[in-house]
């Protein structure tokens, strides 16, 4: 089935119903009439049936027409385009989503003159040519037909296809025209004709035209008789009657609206008169006509009109809203009717009776219908009110009014001074007078305009079953006929009470009104044992009626099936009422009564055989044993806070107190245990001497009820409790303390567990101490150590705030000297002693307990841990732990008493204190804790004492030798000096620091200063660095006066020195004579100190006139006999001398580096042309540099060799044959290669030279060579032959 869609029209100009003329168009006067009657529109949108018309799939946006009551809307034959006409005859056409495609513009139109107005829009399915995709019919209410061809898509275009005019037939135009798709026909409605002779239909105004391929395109279906009488009146030159109704008694009858039944089989026709006629389709035979008179219901009003004052104003004339308006059709023999009081009908096509009931459906007025779909139609209505009226400063400021205002039409806006007849002649005279005079004084009272605010519905009315209208008046909470329907219809009143009872407030009055009257006993007992109602006293009158409806009575009801399945109440006697509610008497007659009960009871009872229960039976027995058990509940409930689980535990404890130890745990982490002590689970001895659990003493709340027998529960096959899993489903932890009998080490956990929970979700450590605490008072073992943890964990959080975010897992994993840091991390030097006492001297009592010995070995620790960063706080703590000392501390308690008592641990402390500590500033601090240490003689003397004492003492040399450093101002911690003690090396290392740094002070120190180091070195030597003997002392200090670049210390440095191995010495300074400082440094020692004195200043040294080398050559002569190691640096201070006259630069550290030395020789030669004239000098260097060592036959032939080179490169040959000759008559065998060179050269003139030179290279020359000088030679004694003398 095709999807179907509907147009839902809006209003935005306004309502508009001007009454035209007739003179103002040629259109009958009835349709003018009830065509502005119509919901006027001016926005068109496309809603789908799919969402049941609930959003918007297309919009379309049409221009402002002054006449929208004119505009006519059609939908294609596939729901995929929409016409729509203006009351000007302009078409347009748009796609599904509202896009406008073309326009389609009239040929003539005349503003004014509606008979260019279309009255039918139609879509034919075009099926000729794939071209154009349907066909358009317009046909105006004058009486012409065009039909265009439209297409869509990439070619969307449209063309006029043919005309026709049905003006020839309708003298007065057609008001409307409809399309039959079976039989092709186009039925066309227009005035009566009045011409008895034609059928029935033509004389009504109705007519049908088949469509044809071809030209004229539509022919009148008519019978013989009607074609001889319309031949007969038609003339040739006849000409068409264009009649201009004046008068309303002119007015002629005529079609306002037609519509086709869902087979096509019928035709609805309303009539200008509001009369209603049917047709046989296609024979056009009238089937059945009602005037408006015989029409049921016609006359009818809407009755909310009636309580409306401004609505009773307008229904003064009440003959305008008796039309109908619209039709459409149900089903093939039902109608729909509209009219326009607002009231819808569906009424049968024989009778027209409204099937809808007694009273038809109201809307507002003139509403617009469609026929029926998927069981139901569509109502489109709007409501129009007017806004409050705005006071008259208000209006006469406005100036008139906007567009979105309008002036009241007629009588329905007229004012109550107006109404009278006298106010309506003198407003006619001053109207007239403003006519002639144009007075202002004179005009009419300008009418005050008021805004309408227009509402808009779509509203849906669709078949329905009783039970479907039963279950939407329940739902739409219109109780009093929903009731009355399930009287009508018979059905369930259950579903009114139910709904009723779930959407009130449980009470006394809501079970009489609502529950006491749902039959249905499952969903009562369900209520009674689900619901839970706002208040303890409504759930326990919810409670107790549950019970009534379940006592014995029901029960024997049951069993011989006299219930039926419904609720039943007992009788005058409630069995189970007493024992919750104190009835008002005395004890005679409550004992009297309640003997009456139990015979009651008792023959009840015998009536019932629990072994032949049925299923039915059962579940009230299960119902009734629930209801009891909440009812206890209830009254326990009832009870306050912590006493509530008292009561708890001791009237439910066979269903609670397998859950003791987990409800208990679900207590808030905040509540302090104290206030569920007596809660807690607690041990005793037994008489076996071994911890038991303490029971929890039980008890009942009332006697038991005849449900609850053994007899009756086992039958049931019931569990006595209810399912209790859900209680661990969150915490399945817990499920291990799911037991009524824990064991003494369950218990031990719980109480850890819990401590350790409330500490970490709230941290309250104060709770979780409280518990622990309590858990020790009752016995419960193994809670010492986190007892421990709680108490140092609540110091650390609410005394020292230094930890605030630590947890106690966080702290039962820290070390016990991590615990006792962090107690004391916060703490001032002014409150550390305070602090001590209060939180350290706990903490470590503590530990003690723990463990023998903790306290000892921790405090040491602790200590030693401080003093490898400071001694001030270990000071502080040796200080309040002196023997026999008045110790001055903030309270009077710790007055009198020691941190540390022990003098041998005090003293134990105090050395690995001082020798840990790492920093070289401590040395008071170190002293000041070696005046709280006991003297000698102090306590019980034993081995470890006296050790100890021998410990202190030699501490005490420590730090003497620590003074001195500090006093020459090279400080170093107690433990180097202990380290170093037995190490010759280390300790060597430190006699030389320190006198070198005394050295290198600036300005110099005198030689007082030097005096006292030098005894200072001695004392250290005696005292502590026994290692080392005076002599090596001496030594270094000796060596420090050498090297500190001072003369005067150079100078001093000799009289402590033996300079000569005969002892003619320097006499000793007065100032260094007497104990220790006779003694000199031994001879060769005093070479070797005076030598790496010598070598590092010149190394140090620049240039030769460096002051280094000026204490050089000072150093070395303070050896007064010269030996050989200390000549050969002074020969090296004096080369530099002569280097430097040859121009030779080079730093005397690299003289020294210099392997060969003959190349600084060379270096000479180099820088000096002439060098080969200085024999002399270059020699004298050569033996200061000790060139070739100690050879002096090698060290001058090398040089001579070089200074011969020289010489021969400059044809200097005389000064060359000079050392050649020098080096010949030395033999020095490795000058023949120069001799060589010098004798074969052919510029030396004297041959005899240059034979003697071949002589002396053959005679030393290599074998090798040996031919070639041979070879020089014979030609030299050639030569020399021929120029002898003949």
């Amino acid at each position: 089935m095709r999807t179907f869609y509907m147009i839902y029209l809006l209003l935005l100009n306004g309502l508009q119903r001007r009454t035209l003329s007739p003179s103002s168009s040629s259109l009958p006067f009835g349709l003018l009439r009830l065509a502005n009657k119509q919901i006027n529109w001016q926005l068109v949108l496309a809603r789908s049936v799919r969402d049941d018309f609930g959003s918007v799939i297309g919009k379309c946006q049409v221009p402002k027409d002054p006449n929208p009551q004119w505009r006519r809307v059609a939908w294609s034959h596939d729901c995929t385009l929409m016409a729509y006409a203006d009351s000007t005859g302009t078409v347009r056409l748009f796609d599904l989503m509202g896009s406008e495609l073309f326009v389609i513009l009239p040929a003539v139109s005349f503003p004014g003159d509606f008979s260019c107005a279309v009255a039918g829009l139609i879509f034919l399915e075009y099926t000729a040519s794939t071209q154009w995709s349907a066909e358009l019919l317009v046909i105006t209410y004058g009486g012409g037909l065009k039909s265009y061809l439209v297409s869509v898509g990439t070619n969307q275009n449209f063309q006029e296809n043919h005309s026709f005019s049905f003006s020839a037939h309708y003298s007065h135009g057609i008001t409307s025209a409809i399309y039959h798709p079976v039989h092709r026909l186009l039925l066309v409605g227009g005035c009566e004709s009045g011409d008895d002779s034609t059928s029935k239909a033509s004389c009504c105004g109705i007519t049908a035209w088949r469509t044809l391929s071809g030209s004229p395109h539509y022919k009148q279906v008519t019978s013989y008789e009607d074609d001889v009488n319309t031949n007969q009146k038609r003339g040739f030159f006849r000409i068409p009657s264009f009649r201009l109704f004046s008068r309303q008694g002119d007015e002629k009858d005529g079609v306002f609206r037609m519509s086709l039944s869902p087979d096509g089989m019928l035709l609805s026709v309303i009539h200008f008169s509001g009369r209603l006629s049917l047709w046989d389709i296609p024979s056009l035979k009238q089937r059945a006509t009602w005037s408006q008179d015989q029409q049921p219901g016609f006359e009818e009003i809407n009755p909310e009109w009636k309580t409306s004052l401004e609505r009773r104003k307008k229904i003064k004339d009440k003959e305008q809203y008796y039309p109908l308006e619209d039709v459409s059709w149900w089903s093939e023999n039902v109608l729909i009717l509209a009219r326009c009081s607002g009231s819808v009908t569906v009424s049968s096509v024989r009778t027209l009776r409204n099937l809808l009931g007694k009273s038809c459906e109201w809307f507002e007025p003139s509403p617009r219908v469609t026929a029926a779909h998927d069981g139901g139609f569509l109502s489109l209505e709007c409501e129009v009110k007017l806004a409050q009226k705005r006071g008259r400063l208000e209006s006469n400021l406005s100036g008139g009014a906007s567009e979105d205002e309008e002036a009241d039409d007629g009588g329905d806006s007229d004012s109550d001074d107006e109404s009278s007849a006298k106010a309506r002649y003198f407003g006619y005279i001053k109207q007239g007078l403003y006519y002639v005079t144009e007075m202002e004084r004179f005009a009419p009272p300008r009418k005050r305009p008021r805004t309408v605010i227009k509402n808009y519905r779509l509203v849906s009315l669709r078949s329905t079953t009783p039970e479907e209208l039963y279950q939407r008046k329940i739902d739409n909470e219109e109780y009093g006929e929903a009731l009355s329907l399930a009287q009508a219809y018979n059905l369930d009143s259950d579903l009114v009470y139910q709904r009723q009872w779930r959407k009130s407030t449980v009470s006394i009055a809501s079970i009489q009104d609502y529950l006491s009257k749902i039959r249905k006993r499952s969903w009562v007992l369900h209520e009674c044992v689900e619901r839970v109602p706002e208040n303890v006293d409504a759930a326990k009158e919810l409670l107790q009626y549950g019970l009534k409806g379940t006592d014995l009575e029901a029960l024997i009801a049951i069993g011989n099936r006299e219930d039926g399945g419904r609720f039943i109440m007992p009788g005058d006697v409630d069995l189970d009422d007493l024992p919750y509610e104190d009835m008002p008497s005395d004890n005679e007659e409550l004992g009297i009564k309640k003997e009456r009960e139990n015979k009651k009871r008792r023959e009840l009872l015998a009536k019932v055989d629990f072994s032949r229960l049925t299923l039915e039976q059962k579940e009230l027995c299960r119902s009734r044993l629930k209801l009891l058990s909440y009812l206890d509940r209830l009254a326990t409930y009832e009870e306050s806070n912590m006493q509530a689980l008292d009561f708890l535990f001791t009237y439910h404890g066979a269903e609670l107190l397998q859950h003791r130890l987990a409800i208990l745990y679900n207590f808030p982490e905040t509540t302090s245990p104290h206030e569920y002590t007596i809660l807690l689970p607690e041990a005793c001895l037994d008489e076996r001497d071994e911890l038991v659990l303490i029971p929890w003493d039980e008890q009942r709340h009332r006697e038991m009820d005849w449900c609850e027998t053994e007899e009756c529960r086992a039958v049931l096959d019931q569990n006595l409790f209810d399912d209790d899993s859900f209680l661990y489903e969150e915490t399945p932890e817990l499920l291990r303390f799911r037991t009524a009998t824990p064991s003494i080490q369950l218990l031990t956990d719980w109480y850890q567990s819990r401590a350790q929970d409330i500490d970490s979700c709230s941290r309250q450590v104060d709770c979780a101490l409280s518990l622990v605490r309590l858990g020790k008072e009752r016995e419960i073992p193994g809670l010492e150590l986190l007892c421990d943890d709680l108490v140092t964990m609540e110091t650390l959080v609410y005394e020292t705030s230094c930890e605030l975010n630590l947890t106690l897992k966080d702290l039962q994993q820290l070390s016990n000297n991590d615990k006792l840091r962090l107690l004391m991390k916060n703490s001032s030097t002014e409150c550390y002693v305070k602090d001590v006492f209060q939180w350290m001297v706990p903490f470590l009592h503590r530990c003690e307990r723990q463990k023998e010995g903790a306290a000892k070995s921790l405090l040491e620790e602790y200590l030693v841990s401080l003093a490898q960063r400071d001694l001030s706080l270990p000071l502080i703590i040796f200080q309040h732990s002196k023997p026999d000392a008045s110790i001055r501390t903030l309270t009077s308690t710790s007055c009198q008493q020691k941190i540390i008592g022990d003098p041998d641990q005090l003293m134990v402390v105090a050395l690995e204190c001082i020798y840990s500590c790492e920093r070289d500033d401590q040395l008071s601090l170190s002293y000041d804790i070696l005046e709280c240490l006991p003297q000698r003689g102090y306590g019980p003397e034993t081995d470890i004492t006296a050790s100890l004492h021998d410990q202190v003492d030699k501490l005490e040399k420590h730090l003497s030798v620590v003074e001195v450093l500090e006093k020459h101002g090279l400080q170093k911690p107690i433990s180097y000096v202990k380290n170093s003690q037995s190490s010759e090396e280390e300790a060597h290392q430190l006699m030389v620091k320190l006198c070198r740094h005394t050295g290198r002070k600036n300005p110099p120190v005198s030689e007082t200063v030097w005096r006292g180091l030098l005894q200072d070195l001695l004392d250290m030597q005696q005292n502590v660095y026994t290692c080392l003997k005076p002599e090596t002392c001496h030594q270094v200090f000796v060596e420090s006066l050498l090297c500190s670049s001072r003369m005067e210390n150079v100078r001093l440095a000799g009289q402590l020195m033996h300079c000569s191995m005969v002892n003619q010495d320097v006499p000793v300074s007065l100032s260094f004579r007497g104990k220790g400082y006779a003694l000199k440094v031994a001879y060769n020692n005093s070479v070797e100190l005076v030598l790496a004195a010598a070598r590092e200043y010149f190394n140090s040294s620049t240039t030769l006139t460096d002051p280094c080398m000026g204490l050089a050559r000072a150093c070395l002569q303070l050896i007064t006999d010269c030996p050989p190691a200390i000549q050969e640096e002074l020969d090296l201070i004096s080369a530099l001398s002569q280097l430097e006259d040859f121009n030779v630069s080079i730093l005397p550290l690299q003289v020294r580096l210099r392997s060969v030395r003959l190349s600084l020789i060379e270096e000479c030669i180099a820088q000096c042309s002439t060098a080969y004239k200085q024999s002399t000098t270059l020699l004298n260097l050569a033996s200061l540099l000790r060139v070739a060592g100690d050879d002096e036959t090698m060290r001058k032939g090398q040089v001579l060799i070089l200074l011969a080179e020289q010489a021969l490169q400059c044809l200097d040959f005389k000064a060359s044959y000079i050392h050649c000759q020098d080096l010949m008559a030395a033999g020095y065998s490795p000058a023949w290669e120069v001799c060589s060179l010098l004798g074969q050269c052919e510029g030396y003139g004297n041959l005899d030279a240059r034979q003697e030179l071949l002589a002396f290279s053959l005679t030393h020359c290599p074998p090798d060579n040996i031919h070639g000088l041979l070879t020089a030679s014979s030609d030299l004694q050639t030569q020399v032959a021929l120029y002898l003398p003949l």
